[in-house]
């Protein structure tokens, strides 16, 4: 189960030295039930904190306006989350396959991102990407060995600033009004922690990845069940 004191001292000062295992499919499921519990706790009481406050004095940005049609629904259930956890979360661990794939789609939604909308030639893309830098990067490249030792050195560093890009990047969920900007980090604190919790289950669990995908996945699909009636 997630100890949420060992999270707490995680935070203090992230680290890639302890991690546990999941011994079997229903420890998984446990931990993946006990992650939304928290996200979800974790949302109410920033949103009370934060959000009510910005709500009384109408200065909390209006949500943009989703039209849930299946495709949407998928996407937003299925397809962000998987994306999301392999840029930001995967290379948490850093390795040339993890750092490799998170890259190219990285890259790919850069460079194509308006063919986020057509989603199997962003992922054809991503993986045209993918095979080309794996051919062509070794991993003896300087490149690679100076990418994986910052990322390994620079742990903490790396840790909140994907956290915290995370969270900025929930901004384009709103209608936002630059001249609120110094509200900006008020309107986004759930995904920053969300952004924290999810790179806390990579580092500090085996196999990280698959438990921080099924978890973001889970509260997505909640969510946009709950927003969708």
């Amino acid at each position: 189960m997630i100890d949420f004191s060992d999270f707490i001292i995680f935070l203090k000062n992230p680290s890639l030295e302890k991690q546990f295992d999941i011994k079997s499919l229903s420890s998984f499921l446990k931990l993946v039930w006990k992650s939304f519990l928290i996200l979800l706790a974790s949302d109410i009481i920033l949103g009370l904190l934060f959000c009510g406050p910005l709500i009384y004095f109408n200065l909390f940005p209006s949500v943009k306006g989703i039209n849930f049609s299946l495709f949407n629904i998928l996407k937003i259930s299925l397809f962000y989350p998987i994306i999301e956890e392999l840029i930001f979360r995967l290379p948490l661990r850093s390795s040339k396959f993890n750092l490799v794939i998170s890259f190219s789609i990285l890259i790919s939604l850069l460079v194509f991102k308006r063919l986020i909308s057509n989603v199997y030639l962003a992922i054809s893309l991503s993986l045209i990407l993918y095979f080309s830098l794996s051919l062509f990067l070794r991993e003896d490249s300087f490149f690679l060995i100076k990418l994986i030792d910052f990322f390994t050195l620079k742990f903490r560093v790396v840790f909140y600033f994907q956290a915290l890009l995370f969270g900025f990047l929930h901004l384009t969920n709103y209608n936002i009004e630059i001249k609120y900007f110094y509200l900006f980090p008020l309107f986004i604190m759930n995904y920053i922690f969300s952004g924290c919790f999810w790179g806390y289950l990579r580092v500090r669990y085996a196999k990280g990845i698959y438990l921080c995908i099924a978890s973001h996945i889970l509260i997505n699909s909640i969510y946009c069940f709950v927003l969708s009636r």
